[in-house]
């Protein structure tokens, strides 16, 4: 990992610590979830788990996810997309591959809870694409999929204009690669969870 993203989840909080401590609360920061729009950058760190051959084969590295969120009455909808580059561990699992990127385009709806006027946790179920680009001797390929994914987040006003959010993606991929029946499953689905950390800009209300 090419920052320690413990340390910077940790950094943030003292400091937002520190600032709650010496500054009471702005009642005039205020949070309407039915009217909102955001545009949402976030640093994530992929962990691939489970026995695919992603996991196994792959050293995915950590990535920026864009999106841009809308609340629609009760309800929240988001577009996101991130592009995660990657370094071959196993060629024997994935053949003579050099590297590869991941690319995720998604859609999906969140239900906001608002715990008081700065605090919020958003569960989201989204969908989307995913396209594995690799290159492979000196021909390009690529393999296409869906996934589902499930979200959680808590997203914390630190302006009238932002928030800070912390979260979590658990990625379960379908992934339409040609391969032995035996070994189908290890080749056509993958698990993984997206650690986050990221500012929300407020855009629309």
């Amino acid at each position: 990992m090419h920052l320690n993203f413990k340390m910077i989840i940790v950094t943030l909080l003292c400091v937002q610590v520190s600032w709650s401590q010496e500054n009471t609360e702005d009642t005039s920061i205020t949070r309407d979830t039915f009217v909102e729009g955001f545009i949402e950058v976030a640093y994530i760190q992929p962990i691939f788990y489970g026995n695919n051959f992603i996991s196994e084969g792959y050293d995915v590295k950590s990535t920026i996810n864009i999106g841009l969120t809308k609340g629609i009455e009760f309800m929240v909808l988001h577009v996101d997309l991130n592009i995660a580059s990657s370094d071959v561990v196993r060629p024997d699992l994935v053949g003579n591959v050099r590297d590869a990127n991941f690319t995720r385009v998604s859609a999906g709806v969140g239900y906001p809870l608002d715990i008081n006027s700065r605090w919020q946790f958003l569960p989201s179920l989204n969908i989307g694409y995913l396209k594995i680009g690799q290159l492979f001797r000196d021909e390009k390929i690529r393999d296409d999929g869906f996934f589902i994914n499930a979200e959680v987040a808590l997203n914390y006003r630190v302006f009238k204009w932002g928030d800070i959010s912390l979260g979590a993606q658990n990625y379960f991929d379908f992934i339409s690669i040609d391969a032995p029946s035996e070994i189908q499953s290890f080749f056509n689905n993958a698990q993984s969870i997206y650690p986050f950390l990221g500012f929300r800009f407020r855009i629309a209300e």
